[in-house]
């Protein structure tokens, strides 16, 4: 059997253990009501932004997730991009723009969003377990898509800054 015929199985199992997971902590979120901290990392590349969609929601992203205990956000921002992208880069390249808190999915989710501008740009690897697409897409395209909150959020904001003012 090649590997390609034994990794679509695996990948497909993997995905619906993501989507298992992703329901018991949307419960224990709903009767915990935690506060919880997110990293994210925004890639800019030509104008264009690094978007991701995962296996267990049907929004789209920026790479990024969960904050391990005392670990700074620039290092877990930087931990997601490489482990759900196969990204690297250094921690100089990368800026803070962004920080709030949102109430999401029962929860109040503090993120730091840190960017970089990245030439060339790199090709994200794509497993097809947790993040089942990347891709470099324009501010605009990205604004018609379903989002999280905070993506929006910051989305808005980088439109609000490149938007002249009208008189």
């Amino acid at each position: 059997m090649s590997p390609g015929l034994f990794q679509r199985p695996v990948n497909a199992a993997v995905r619906k253990g993501y989507q298992l997971a992703y329901v018991a902590l949307r419960i224990w979120w709903f009767v915990r009501r935690p506060q919880t901290r997110g990293a994210a990392v925004a890639l800019w590349h030509g104008g264009k932004i690094l978007m991701v969609r995962t296996s267990y929601r049907s929004c789209y992203s920026l790479p990024g997730g969960f904050v391990r205990p005392g670990e700074p956000s620039e290092q877990a921002a930087r931990r997601e991009l490489q482990e759900e992208l196969g990204i690297g880069v250094p921690p100089q390249a990368l800026r803070h723009a962004w920080h709030g808190t949102v109430s999401f999915e029962s929860r109040q989710d503090t993120i730091d969003i840190w960017e970089a501008t990245v030439d060339p740009a790199p090709e994200p690897q794509v497993a097809g377990r947790e993040i089942v697409w990347a891709d470099w897409v324009a501010p605009a395209d990205v604004l018609k898509r379903p989002l999280l909150p905070h993506v929006a959020l910051y989305l808005d904001e980088v439109a609000r800054k490149f938007t002249p003012r009208q008189p």
